[in-house]
């Protein structure tokens, strides 16, 4: 409270004139609601922006935060004039989440301190942890003022005027792991899938696609370039459709999976006169099968990475049936007296890294019982996902600008779009100097992406030398930095295409989680 009684002290209309880029940087980027600071969650690095302005710029900033803090506009509006990317006031590094910080700090009666509406962490999250109506309003700033408004009201009989209370209890119990339902199949939560594509930065609608295609089929294949997200989607979306760890299983296909690995198969075991005896011992398919037939109310999710891996009609055997007939069964090879079948809440989600081997190379028959879900950097749902992930991290945009250029030669060079480069590689932290950043990336480049080019353009060293990294930084390095913007500190928009809660960046992620963005393989 003291901090922040002496950073609404600084932000004072009498005194906005004077505030100074370091102290504008420390009322900004503070915030971690567990280390007694003020506004929740946590801020994503150091607001590299206000460095970035000149003088005339920094004073027309600090106009536009005396406009939010102490104009006679409604809330609502003056929220949005400093958000809104039409907006006469909307200025790089004024983003929700600090326009969120400045008003809780200056008017805590007012305004919750929390930094963002959207996401896993936001406002809307909290809502509905609560049991609260989602927020109404036509405009985001009016949605933002309405949760504000329903949390307050919740919260005030335990916490009275203690806004900052509120933030770090409704904070506090986001991270807390919710007690698991007793599920049926239809029992999905909309709200839980909007949070999943808010922290994926992708639409609610293609997360609500793959779900309808897993209730069609039961099965879907992620497929496209490595580093495109196909694995941590496929992880996080498990965990939304089936919350018990017990009822997720992941196995990975190499060239050596066999039928016996996957389902069931003869192992060595030990016999009571010190030999060696065999039985028949349980593949991870088989003890899935086994739990979601002991508990039909409750979906259970199987992650197949790398699927394309295997050898499928060696591994899958008469299995391949049974993935389009459910409700029927058949005598398995190592069991032809016990009929075997797949229950219905069991459904497969597996990914498809189409580097290694073209979709085409892939069983018609294994195609026929899969929906194919197409992963691709230019297009669809992971076209700009980079440029979304460093707008939300407040790393610098021009590293987004520079890989969706090459990518597009690599499109008319490789003649598809089965081997661009995934956003997942650049998702990095690069640092406050232009320097740095451009040692992150070399680094990034010559030892991830360049042995990648090597193998696509083999025994053509001029267009290999067209795509190492020096080359690279003086075709589209500086075009790609003098166009981008100067980052800012995290917007949080609602969407992807101006639906409510499609795109919205949970602005704390990294301050309770590990870096979702590097997970092993990424897919």
């Amino acid at each position: 409270m003291r901090l922040r009684e002496e950073w609404a002290g600084k932000l004072a209309s009498e005194n906005i004139a004077d505030l100074s880029r370091l102290d504008l940087t420390a009322v900004a980027s503070h915030g971690t609601w567990y280390a007694g600071t003020y506004v929740y969650p946590h801020v994503q690095g150091v607001m590299k922006w206000i460095k970035a302005l000149d003088s005339d710029e920094y004073a027309g900033m600090l106009d536009h935060i005396r406009y939010l803090c102490w104009s006679d506009d409604e809330p609502w509006r003056r929220y949005d004039q400093l958000t809104d990317a039409r907006s006469s006031r909307k200025t790089t590094g004024l983003g929700h989440s600090t326009t969120s910080r400045l008003l809780a700090i200056t008017h805590p009666q007012d305004f919750l301190a929390v930094g963002v509406q959207g996401g896993k962490w936001g406002r809307a999250a909290m809502l509905r942890r609560l049991g609260l109506p989602k927020p109404a309003g036509s405009s985001y700033g009016q949605r933002v003022m309405d949760a504000d408004r329903r949390l307050r009201e919740h919260l005030e009989p335990h916490f009275g005027d203690d806004t900052l209370g509120m933030g770090a209890f409704v904070g506090w119990m986001l991270v807390q792991k919710p007690p698991v339902a007793k599920v049926t199949e239809d029992s999905i939560d909309p709200g839980e899938l909007e949070e999943l594509a808010d922290e994926l930065l992708v639409s609610a609608k293609f997360v609500e696609d793959i779900v309808e295609l897993l209730e069609d089929k039961k099965q879907v294949i992620l497929y496209g370039p490595p580093g495109t997200g196909k694995t941590y989607l496929a992880r996080e979306l498990a965990e939304v459709l089936a919350p018990d760890e017990s009822r997720r299983a992941l196995v990975q296909f190499h060239p050596s999976t066999s039928y016996e690995d996957f389902f069931e198969g003869y192992r060595p075991a030990g016999a009571e006169n010190g030999g060696i005896s065999y039985k028949l011992t349980p593949g991870p398919l088989a003890r899935m099968a086994k739990l979601a037939s002991e508990a039909p109310g409750q979906r259970h999710v199987m992650i197949i990475d790398e699927i394309n891996r295997g050898n499928l009609p060696r591994v899958l055997g008469e299995l391949l049936f049974l993935l389009e007939y459910r409700g029927e069964s058949v005598r398995t090879l190592y069991r032809p007296d016990k009929p075997f079948s797949l229950p219905d809440n069991l459904w497969f989600i597996g990914t498809m890294n189409t580097a290694d081997r073209s979709i085409a190379l892939v069983d018609a028959a294994l195609r026929r019982r899969f929906h194919f879900v197409p992963f691709f950097p230019d297009t669809g749902a992971m076209a700009g996902l980079l440029g979304r992930w460093l707008e939300r991290e407040g790393e610098p945009a021009w590293i987004g600008d520079l890989v969706d250029a090459v990518n597009n030669e690599l499109k008319s060079e490789l003649e598809g779009s089965h081997l661009l480069l995934g956003p997942s590689h650049f998702m990095k932290a690069y640092g406050d100097s232009r320097h740095d950043q451009h040692e992150r990336l070399r680094r990034i480049w010559e030892y991830n992406i360049e042995p990648f080019i090597e193998d696509q353009f083999f025994g053509d060293p001029g267009k290999i030398d067209r795509f190492r990294f020096d080359a690279v930084m003086r075709s589209n390095g500086r075009t790609a930095e003098s166009d981008a913007d100067a980052s800012d500190d995290g917007d949080d928009p609602e969407s992807t295409d101006g639906s409510e809660g499609e795109h919205a960046a949970a602005d704390g992620d990294a301050a309770t989680e590990p870096d979702s963005t590097q997970t092993e393989d990424e897919q």
